[in-house]
């Protein structure tokens, strides 16, 4: 693909993310997305047969790199170790893909009625693995025994909606602090002495 593509396709994507970010799939018009990468709107089919192919390749773009992060979730691993990366990980694919990630988040509250098939399964093998592994650990001690199915959404939930609620313009926090105020929330929460100590 040549360099023009390359960058065409990519700003078509880009400004996809932000249309679908904001309105959502049915209220997203094709003219408002030319208008917004700055290409005729002719020029979108050339990449794209239409509004439903842009749209998955927009939720594509985000996917692999939201199930990369899940993968972070090893039950051999440490709960210290294999939490700090799933949420310094699942945090970077936030500040890189900012549009994307609400559109994916977006679609997954209305029903996830427009991802495929295959990645559909693909999200519900991935969370069958995170739940099998935040099982292991609690029957280990190695975590406070909780509802898994509601651990597993706040881990997911939780670094998205903290990064994009905190880095709004305007606030100064600095760029290391969400992260940290996370990592600190969800390591200090898990421990197991944290429950022993309360009761």
């Amino acid at each position: 693909m040549s360099n023009i593509r390359e960058r065409n396709r990519r700003l078509i994507v880009e400004a996809a993310a932000v249309e679908f970010a904001s309105k959502g799939f049915e209220a997203s018009k094709v003219e408002d997305i030319a208008a917004r990468a700055g290409l005729p709107k002719a020029n979108l089919y050339y990449y794209f047969e239409n509004k439903r192919d842009l749209y998955a390749c927009v939720l594509d773009s985000v996917m692999e790199p939201v199930l990369r992060a899940a993968r972070s979730l090893d039950p051999q691993a440490l709960p210290e170790q294999a939490l700090q990366r799933y949420i310094r990980v699942k945090m970077r694919v936030v500040r890189q893909y900012p549009h994307a990630c609400k559109a994916l988040v977006r679609e997954m509250l209305h029903g996830a009625h427009h991802v495929s098939g295959r990645r559909a399964e693909t999200l519900r093998d991935t969370a069958r693995q995170n739940l099998h592994c935040l099982t292991a650990w609690m029957d280990k001690g190695l975590i406070t025994r909780t509802a898994p199915e509601h651990l597993l959404l706040f881990l997911w939930s939780m670094p998205m909606a903290h990064i994009l609620v905190a880095d709004q313009p305007g606030l100064t926090q600095p760029r290391g602090s969400s992260q940290s105020t996370v990592m600190r929330i969800v390591l200090r929460g898990l421990r197991p002495e944290v429950v022993a100590s309360a009761t």
